[in-house]
């Protein structure tokens, strides 16, 4: 039972069998929530450990930044005696999360029918590239592939260009986040039943999901919605634009914000001119009023014109590379950036989950493990035949 002030998830155990970047990216963000997260690698240890450069010390940015607070226990799960060792932690555990392709973890005597008999409590969730069944279900699942096949990447991009990925493996955050909404629903009707469950989540779902509000008009009409880049098609001006030292993007979708912009912009004309007297009048003519703002914005740099966006109320932002994002005065100001002692690349600044909680608080973040660094206590720690974890 979790401490009034302790982080929400305190006293929940995760073993976690994820490796490289859906899994893993859940089970942080349930470990920044509280949960013990013991992470089951291999002797090789997990793929992302290997994805230098970047990193420090040998340890590769990608494997600290999505593995912050877990416990690493080495276990070959070809060797009889170590599947053991990986049942008697299911047993010992509330949530078991593996994303194998399907198949993979029955063969090995650890799917969900054969752990739920051990551990009728366990919340087992697995994700893959197309779900635990069907015909696709043993494809591997790839978030660039699942963009492809998904539209995802049909819908990224100016239509000048050809269809483009989304950065940042989106699918791939997108499965680990709904996985995360899966397993606290399983464990909210543990509560009231007493009963685990199976959580299946694939990327392909996730990503078509994500766009119900763009599939829902290809339901209705048929037809492929256009690949607007970053502009839009329901509001004008909404895109880039240009200035002395780079680009912002504006948003000012409806009338009362265009008139605040032309305020910005000191130019009373274009509320005047019939071109842009309305937000569809606008998006007939959006070659000509980009023209005209891009003319304004370019007199002054970037700074100068975000600060007068904000103060009159207009959204818009500098368009910034990573580096200036993570420095950014916003960035700092929210806390997101914080520091831990990693046992070998020394002190890091990572980034902790975006969830702030005013009653439970998120656990303060530590760093990374080594590969192995908890096996021995991890698995002295696991009760006798028939005895409960404390």
């Amino acid at each position: 039972m979790s401490q009034p002030g302790a982080a929400p998830l305190t006293g929940l155990r995760v073993l976690d069998f994820t490796r490289v970047l859906s899994g893993p990216y859940l089970t942080q963000l349930l470990s920044d929530l509280g949960a013990e997260i013991v992470k089951v690698e291999s002797p090789e240890g997990d793929d992302t450990r290997a994805y230098l450069p970047p990193g420090r010390a040998g340890e590769s940015a990608n494997f600290m930044g999505l593995n912050r607070d877990k416990k690493s226990v080495v276990l070959d799960l070809k060797d009889s005696g170590d599947r053991g060792r990986a049942i008697e932690l299911a047993r010992a555990s509330d949530v078991l999360v593996e994303n194998f392709r399907p198949g993979t973890m029955e063969r090995l005597g650890l799917g969900y029918s054969a752990l739920s008999l051990l551990n009728p409590r366990l919340v087992y969730c697995s994700i893959s590239g197309y779900g635990q069944t069907g015909a696709y279900s043993a494809l591997a699942g790839y978030d660039p592939i699942i963009q492809a096949e998904t539209g995802f990447m049909y819908l990224t991009g100016d239509a000048s260009q050809p269809a483009t990925r989304a950065g940042g493996s989106l699918i791939d955050i997108l499965a680990g986040t709904h996985a995360g909404m899966g397993i606290l629903s399983a464990l909210r009707a543990r509560d009231r039943t007493g009963e685990g469950d199976l959580v299946d989540v694939s990327l392909y779902n996730t990503a078509i999901a994500a766009a119900a509000f763009v599939y829902q008009g290809v339901l209705l009409t048929g037809e492929n919605p256009p690949r607007l880049g970053n502009t839009s098609f329901f509001m004008c001006p909404n895109g880039l634009f240009d200035c002395a030292d780079g680009q912002v993007m504006i948003s000012a979708g409806n009338d009362r914000l265009y008139r605040r912009l032309c305020e910005v912009l000191e130019a009373p004309e274009m509320v005047a001119d019939p071109r842009y007297k309305s937000n569809r009048t606008r998006l007939e003519n959006v070659d000509a009023l980009s023209a005209d703002i891009n003319a304004r914005l370019r007199t002054r740099e970037r700074s100068f014109w975000v600060g007068r966006l904000r103060e009159a109320g207009v959204p818009g932002g500098a368009v910034r590379n990573p580096v200036e994002a993570i420095a950014s005065d916003e960035t700092r100001a929210s806390g997101m950036i914080v520091q831990v002692e990693h046992p070998t690349a020394g002190t890091l600044d990572v980034v902790r989950a975006g969830i702030a909680m005013r009653n439970s608080p998120l656990r303060t973040p530590g760093p990374a493990p080594l590969l192995g660094a908890h096996t021995e206590t991890v698995l002295a720690s696991l009760p006798r035949e028939g005895g409960d974890r404390s």
